[in-house]
């Protein structure tokens, strides 16, 4: 009988609380290698706790989560050697320049000096981050920080990439490079999972789509093709985003 791989990334019932409120209840689903997936929902559904849980910044309240069959929670260092986490407002050190960030990234992750410096020349590039490579971080606009951010991820080849809002800063040009990126990344057995607001984002670069509400899954599938579960209606993910996810009124 032929080994099964194992998921990329995988929810057991994995559930997270801060204090006496739930801020994800338990959530069960699965990124295989080689899948890109995308979270999405309003502000405050529960993404970002999701993504702190794979990367070890919070500790589940239930259930587990699966980093290429390693539990963060038992083999922390096992788990980051990885992955790749871009969040939502990336720091960098700010007297540093990109090409020293970039350094210091590769020698956390055991790169050897020669080709480390080909492969962070090589990222500058692809990032057209290259002529700001030797100025200080503090200097930098939002979106040379984001893509100095982003080129981090890349910088050692990670089976697992998380992105929180990861579009956020950048224009349009660098937004397709990163697209088409994370799409050669996943050809190649790396798995992606990215949150975002923009709901044409995950119908173009997803494989598949969870939709979080309030901290709970309330839909899944292909986004250019989901079927809503409570009452089967079919369309894009843009048609039926607003039927899975109950609007509220503002509140003061």
């Amino acid at each position: 009988m032929p080994d099964i791989p194992l998921p990329a990334l995988s929810f057991e019932e994995a559930a997270k609380d801060y204090g006496e409120t739930r801020a994800l209840h338990p959530l069960t689903l699965s990124v295989p290698a080689g899948g890109i997936a995308s979270l999405v929902g309003p502000n405050g559904a529960g993404k970002t706790t999701a993504l702190g849980l794979v990367a070890g910044l919070l500790a589940p309240s239930a259930g587990r989560v699966l980093v290429f069959g390693i539990d963060p929670e038992v083999d922390p260092v096992g788990a980051k050697r990885r992955l790749a986490l871009v969040p939502d407002r990336p720091w960098l050190w700010p007297r540093w320049t990109p090409r020293e960030t970039l350094r210091f990234v590769g020698a956390v992750h055991g790169m050897r000096l020669e080709p480390l410096e080909e492969r962070i020349r090589s990222e500058l590039l692809a990032f057209g981050i290259d002529g700001a490579a030797d100025r200080r971080n503090e200097t930098l606009s939002h979106g040379t920080r984001q893509k100095v951010a982003l080129a981090q991820a890349f910088l050692h080849d990670p089976g697992l990439f998380l992105l929180d809002e990861p579009m956020v800063g950048l224009d349009p040009s660098a937004q397709r490079l990163l697209v088409r990126r994370l799409r050669e990344r996943a050809a190649s057995g790396a798995a992606v999972l990215l949150t975002t607001h923009q709901l044409s984002l995950a119908e173009e670069a997803a494989d598949v789509v969870f939709v979080l509400s309030g901290g709970r899954l309330a839909g899944a599938g292909d986004p250019r093709a989901m079927t809503d579960p409570s009452t089967g209606r079919k369309g894009r993910l843009s048609d039926l985003f607003f039927d899975l996810v109950p609007s509220e009124a503002p509140r003061e």
